[in-house]
């Protein structure tokens, strides 16, 4: 299997100095992802990013592309997200990882998958240092092994997990939905005379 290093280019997200570096602006020129814009499952919670403008400039190698997959480097968190918006001017701090995969041999999707699982997460448990922060380095994700099946078969399982992903939502919202409607029923026969 090839690591992942010789398959994708990986750099730090950009590095914002100063106490107000990301002051919220709603009219501020750049957007910033943040680590709890993405839900465990590597989805963007939200659309409308928070707009800062910043105070020094931004090169332009360190803005978002679609297709370049996010992962974060501190934490135990493998919330991996591949970038799919078509917006100007998007970044993120220098808690991620950028990762840009060669289009020939990975799909961004499909390497988002990857590094949220079981084979990935193993390969980084074994290599986070720090003890308060738990920190990956860029050899780590360097150094990870990647199975590249054909394209039609990454494709593949990037649509099957992403329907595995709304049928667990859907089960979870009618378990929820079952048990107000059972206290619903519960507190009006608590009511009955």
């Amino acid at each position: 299997m090839p690591k992942l290093g010789s398959i994708a280019e990986i750099r730090m997200g950009a590095t914002l100095r100063g106490r107000d570096a990301t002051r919220p602006d709603p009219n501020g020129s750049h957007r910033l992802i943040r680590i709890g814009d993405l839900s465990s499952d590597g989805e963007l919670l939200k659309l409308d990013l928070l707009r800062f403008e910043p105070r020094t400039q931004i090169s332009e190698n360190l803005l978002l592309k679609p297709g370049d997959v996010l992962f974060p480097n501190r934490g135990t968190r493998l919330t991996a997200h591949a970038f799919r918006m078509d917006l100007p001017n998007v970044i993120v701090g220098a808690q991620f990882f950028v990762l840009r995969p060669d289009s020939t041999q990975l799909l961004p999707g499909y390497l988002a998958w990857f590094l949220r699982g079981e084979e990935a997460a193993t390969h980084f448990t074994a290599r986070r240092k720090g003890t308060l922060v738990q920190v990956l380095e860029r050899k780590d994700l360097y150094d990870l092994a990647v199975p590249v099946p054909p394209l039609p078969t990454q494709a593949r399982i990037v649509e099957l997990s992403s329907l595995g992903r709304r049928e667990r939502q859907i089960s979870e919202r009618l378990t929820e939905l079952k048990w107000q409607e059972l206290n619903l029923r519960l507190t009006t026969l608590a009511h009955t005379p």
